[in-house]
């Protein structure tokens, strides 16, 4: 479990930027290791890193709807209508249209608003793209959750750990549902 910081790249080598890779002690590293998921430069908070292919599968095909629970800032107010517009699938202007997602206002001023967004898909950029539709701005993204994993608290920005033993039985779950 890696709670990546900002201005680091998903990727396990870039001649320009630092990656999650870099963040890893040299005897950890490898090049059969590599993040599930992707999480875009500017955005922080939880990634899983594995050598494990059928694990990847699990967690990131669609036919699977793993979730995904993000904490959002944008630049604006938020209100109830952007909670059923999410609700009912938010449509993009090219005509692609999310699966239904799950949008909690916490906190909104004429300025600012802070909000949690669960999704189960991963299209690129969704959810700042999602945010964009209503007529706001991510301003900051942390992922929080994906699927039964949760960002540790205890966990610094570019700081990892291994899964606990509680983490490892939620791994198996996962790939026996794959059999």
């Amino acid at each position: 479990m890696l709670h990546k910081p900002n201005g680091v790249v998903t990727a396990s080598k870039d001649k320009k930027l630092p990656t999650v890779m870099d963040l890893l002690p040299p005897d950890i590293q490898s090049d059969q290791l590599y993040a599930i998921g992707r999480l875009d430069r500017d955005t922080t908070g939880l990634l899983l890193l594995t050598d494990n292919g059928p694990l990847g599968f699990q967690l990131l095909h669609p036919q699977y709807h793993v979730d995904k629970s993000y904490q959002v800032e944008v630049n604006g107010p938020l209100t109830s209508d952007h909670i059923q517009k999410f609700k009912d699938g938010i449509v993009f202007l090219d005509g692609t249209t999310c699966k239904p997602a799950q949008l909690e206002i916490l906190d909104t001023s004429p300025t600012e608003s802070r909000a949690s967004i669960t999704i189960s898909e991963g299209k690129f950029h969704q959810v700042k793209k999602m945010f964009l539709s209503v007529g706001v701005k991510v301003v900051s993204l942390k992922r929080v959750q994906f699927g039964d994993f949760t960002l540790d608290s205890e966990l610094a920005e570019g700081q990892y750990r291994p899964l606990n033993p509680e983490e490892l039985e939620i791994i198996k779950n996962y790939l026996e549902m794959s059999r």
